[in-house]
């Protein structure tokens, strides 16, 4: 059973980094793009008091502070960071191989026991802090997810009365080879430092929100971002419009993209032949576009596919075009 006391041994253990501010290696890798993970190691060493977390608080979450001064502010945003390391840490034993003996063993109901007390865990925390009222509670709950890098992928939620706290979605990373090169642009060192570069430096809706990493742990958090309705692709545009205008306002409707911005970006969008416009394929308009927004920071997502970006309809029937992985950004 996990509890407070835990988190509390953990949170003693930083007993000389009183009231660290987590802006020093957070401002520095929202400066420049790291191109390598030695780089961003270094910039972790050249502040001992981020305790190797990179990032900021939602600001739904941060709103529940608004009574507090700055440094109290300061002071619960690092230990709710140390209270969400005791409950990644907790889940950490049936995140075990396959084959081994742990693995074999119940580990469906022994790692949902787990998510059960990290809940508990959580919004006894979250309460005691003021960020969670003592009516409401949090929901951690894995999601089925697939990818070379991730470990495991969890969505936490507010449950109670009118919640009012985003959604986050929590990534654990699979453990890689420091010294190859997939770790420049994959991985919890890469991908923290490029979340908070991407937030400082490329104001796009279409990029899904970071918030904090821990690289000691291994995880990441985000925005959760609500998948289209249907497990199948929504977005299925016609063989032929009657004109350009006709193919803009399906766009528009399907995706929330402007024509006129993916025309100024310089993606191919379609041809007109015996007076119809055939649009080009959507993954070419799409996800062509979506390249775009990194072109002007001399950047390219090399692994930008349907798997890693949200393109549809959302279950409120409202259109998601959204790139939820920035794992294999690079410079140009």
């Amino acid at each position: 059973m996990i509890n407070l006391n835990t988190y509390k041994h953990i949170n003693n253990q930083q007993s000389s980094y009183n009231n660290p501010n987590f802006n020093g290696v957070t401002e520095e890798l929202g400066k420049k793009f790291t191109k390598t993970q030695q780089e961003v190691i270094a910039e972790f060493l050249k502040d001992p008091k981020s305790n190797w977390i990179a990032g900021d608080l939602p600001t739904s979450w941060k709103n529940k502070l608004i009574d507090k001064n700055e440094e109290e502010i300061s002071k619960i945003i690092k230990d709710v960071f140390m209270l969400f390391r005791s409950a990644i840490k907790h889940l950490k034993p049936y995140n075990a191989k396959k084959g081994t003996l742990e693995y074999n063993q119940n580990r469906a109901n022994l790692e949902s026991s787990r998510l059960k007390e990290v809940s508990r865990f959580l919004t006894k925390g979250l309460r005691h802090f003021g960020i969670l009222s003592d009516t409401n509670s949090v929901n951690l709950k894995k999601l089925k997810v697939t990818g070379k890098y991730i470990n495991r992928g969890y969505v936490l939620k507010e449950k109670g009365i009118n919640p009012s706290l985003e959604r986050l979605f929590i990534k654990k990373f699979k453990k890689i080879n420091p010294l190859s090169i997939e770790s420049n642009t994959n991985g919890q060192y890469s991908e923290i430092a490029h979340g908070i570069y991407l937030n400082k430096n490329i104001k796009n809706e279409h990029i899904a929100r970071f918030y904090w990493g821990d690289t000691k742990v291994g995880y990441m958090v985000t925005k959760y971002e609500t998948p289209p309705k249907h497990i199948s692709p929504i977005v299925k545009f016609k063989t032929s419009y009657k004109n350009e205008k006709e193919f803009a306002n399906d766009l528009l409707n399907q995706t929330g993209i402007k024509l006129e911005d993916v025309k100024s970006s310089g993606t191919p969008i379609g041809e007109y032949k015996n007076g119809e416009f055939y649009p080009a394929p959507k993954e070419i308009t799409i996800l062509g576009y979506l390249q775009t927004i990194f072109k002007d920071k001399g950047l390219y997502h090399y692994d930008l596919h349907n798997l890693n970006a949200l393109i549809g309809t959302t279950k409120d029937n409202k259109p998601i075009v959204k790139i939820t992985d920035i794992g294999g950004i690079a410079k140009i």
